[in-house]
């Protein structure tokens, strides 16, 4: 802030839209799959936030720029998964296309990749929003605590507790999965 205790002007090469388009557009994606976006609407997901981008930039007060991407992205994929679950109700089964298996394993192993897999999936979307975001951003994508906390525009303690509780509802859903 200036002596008048006005904030300084953006910076308007550094928030054109194109220099964040660049920049952003691979963490963007990061975080749309730590969020648990389908990889089959990745790229889809991605372009709707810098749609919201183009459209809310000129109203966006330069401060915390990573957190501001990072919400944006947030309710797009709550917005999709919401999407998902009304066209199940609805029109029944939504199917999603599958990840090509590698050829060099068994059928068995794919099969069994595939199990654990949808396992996990299924686990972590019973997880709300913020504990899964802050689950995967930690153990998947190598994030620090700190930098979680900005991204997600919390205290570094609540990241903490988020990933605390995620980790213990899984390991006890786990554990459940496994004894059946």
């Amino acid at each position: 802030m200036n002596v008048a205790g006005e904030k300084p002007p953006l910076q308007e090469e550094s928030l054109s839209f194109r220099a964040i388009y660049v920049r952003w557009y691979d963490q963007v994606s990061h975080w749309i799959n730590a969020m648990g976006g389908p990889e089959a609407d990745r790229e889809d997901l991605v372009q709707e936030v810098f749609v919201v981008v183009h459209r809310r930039l000129p109203y966006f007060d330069g401060n915390n720029l990573p957190g501001w991407l990072y919400q944006i992205a947030r309710r797009r994929v709550r917005d999709f998964r919401r999407l998902l679950w009304v066209k199940h109700l609805l029109f029944g089964s939504v199917s999603l296309p599958e990840h090509l298996a590698d050829q060099r394993a068994s059928a068995t192993e794919i099969m069994e990749t595939q199990q654990k897999s949808a396992t996990l999936d299924r686990l972590l979307s019973k997880l709300n929003d913020s504990e899964r975001s802050a689950l995967v951003l930690f153990e998947v994508e190598g994030y620090s605590g700190a930098e979680i906390a900005q991204i997600q525009g919390v205290s570094l303690n609540t990241v903490w507790a988020r990933i605390y509780k995620a980790r213990r509802k899984l390991k006890g859903w786990l554990a459940k999965v496994e004894h059946l």
